[in-house]
């Protein structure tokens, strides 16, 4: 049996220097992603973690090292990368706020928004470095973890290893088409398999409003195919087309309606999304207008 406090001393991360963060956040949309985020965008994860309420900041304070795991549907922690504390600053918080990669937290995931609040000026902010320790085994160590303090002292923890994966485990396999649904924010974090999945396909997709559930049909047959058209849609803060630049692509939700022929004719490809509009009604009570 090991533990991590075990791999922590081979790689020469004393425990007693090392705070282990575990990655709980309430907001529902970011647990959600933070696996993904570790994997396709490790600077929105690193943007999260680099703020802190008082009683985490008094803790990273103390120490040099920091581990850091985040929660994966099956409940266990997964190990997202272990970092080197180089400072800690009280910095404006309208400049931590304007950093793109926080602008994701705040906007996208709806975390860190007391950053925003009125009356807060400064805020302690984490310098924190990868170090090439353990950057072999992201993804691939998994921990148990119970409770709501999630900033822990490594020699206390003193977590149980109960998974060593010979792959990562942040990104699980790309689902069927008929599976493959995803937000606006999901569709910008994407990992390299998904991507290149929905680069292969091409057809006819839905997309939802799902701050009122309005729905609009598209077709996919260009450069790219499904993946150039979707991350058209999310590329800005409106939408594409006359109805879509209305609303904002995070509340965007993408399913495909039918995959065609990577062969098929491109009248073909317009006739069958002209049939999916007619039967969804989405050019009299929908986007397609």
């Amino acid at each position: 049996m090991f533990r991590l406090n075990d791999v922590l001393h081979a790689h020469s991360l004393p425990p007693e220097e090392t705070v282990v963060l575990l990655h709980t956040p309430p907001e529902r949309r970011l647990a959600k992603l933070l696996p993904f985020l570790a994997e396709a965008s490790p600077e929105v994860l690193e943007a999260f973690q680099a703020v802190h309420s008082s009683r985490p900041t008094k803790t990273l304070r103390k120490r040099q090292y920091m581990v850091s795991f985040v929660r994966l549907l099956s409940g266990q922690m997964a190990f997202a990368g272990a970092f080197c504390n180089c400072g800690v600053e009280d910095r404006p918080a309208a400049d931590i706020c304007a950093d793109p990669a926080m602008r994701r937290v705040i906007d996208e995931f709806g975390a860190n928004t007391y950053l925003e609040d009125d009356g807060v000026e400064t805020w302690p902010y984490f310098n924190f470095k990868r170090v090439p320790a353990l950057a072999d085994y992201v993804g691939r160590i998994q921990i148990i973890h119970q409770g709501r303090t999630y900033a822990r002292l490594a020699e206390t923890l003193d977590a149980e290893i109960v998974e060593f994966t010979q792959a990562s485990v942040m990104a699980t396999h790309p689902p069927d088409w008929r599976d493959f649904i995803v937000t606006g924010p999901e569709l910008r974090t994407l990992p390299k398999s998904w991507a290149a999945r929905l680069r292969e396909w091409r057809g006819i997709y839905l997309i939802v409003n799902e701050n009122d559930g309005a729905r609009y049909v598209g077709a996919a047959y260009g450069e790219d195919n499904l993946l150039g058209r979707w991350r058209t849609h999310v590329a800005r803060d409106r939408g594409v087309t006359a109805a879509l630049c209305r609303l904002n692509p995070r509340n965007f939700r993408f399913s495909i309606l039918e995959r065609v022929s990577p062969d098929a004719l491109r009248d073909e490809v317009i006739a069958l999304e002209q049939s999916w509009m007619k039967r969804l009604h989405t050019k009299d009570h929908g986007l397609n207008r």
